[in-house]
């Protein structure tokens, strides 16, 4: 796609990502689970110290797909490395190379703060991404199982508590 361009995300590009973001938890048939905010945009990938890093694909002014990511440490390999929460490209761009671009593009990014690897979860039911990925040549991180704990069993946790 030679026609377009990738750039880092800034405050004035949140609501493009916030409308990105919901194309794809609509894609997933996840609509429902989607609890972002363009405020929490706002709040945490925009301000000092970012929760995260966002990069847009665009062609002219029209948005075709992002990859957002984040800052990570692994003791295990003694490094930083990166971990990508969503990445996105808009069905009439699929199958162009741009998930890719944006994939090597965060990399990129990433390597610039000394990360040497990158990690990611993939809802099982995307098939097509598991055959994308593989085709990167990422494969499954052995023995991990992704667990999450959220909601009211996250914010009544304490010290004082276990």
């Amino acid at each position: 796609m030679p026609d377009v361009r990738l750039t880092k995300a800034s405050s004035d590009d949140a609501p493009v990502l916030f409308e990105l973001l919901k194309q794809l938890a609509h894609d997933l048939g996840k609509q429902q689970e989607f609890r972002g905010s363009l405020a929490s945009l706002l709040s945490y990938g925009f301000t000092s110290p970012a929760a995260f890093e966002a990069i847009i694909a665009w062609r002219g002014k029209t948005p075709l797909g992002f990859i957002l990511f984040f800052s990570e440490f692994s003791t295990w390999r003694g490094s930083p490395g990166i971990y990508v929460q969503d990445l996105f490209v808009a069905a009439e761009a699929r199958g162009c190379g741009l998930a890719a671009k944006l994939t090597a593009a965060a990399i990129e990014q990433g390597r610039q703060h000394g990360a040497s690897y990158m990690r990611l979860s993939v809802h099982n039911s995307n098939e097509q991404a598991f055959g994308f990925y593989q085709a990167l040549g990422f494969r499954p991180a052995a023995n991990e199982t992704v667990l999450v704990l959220e909601g009211e069993r996250f914010d009544g946790l304490s010290p004082e508590q276990v």
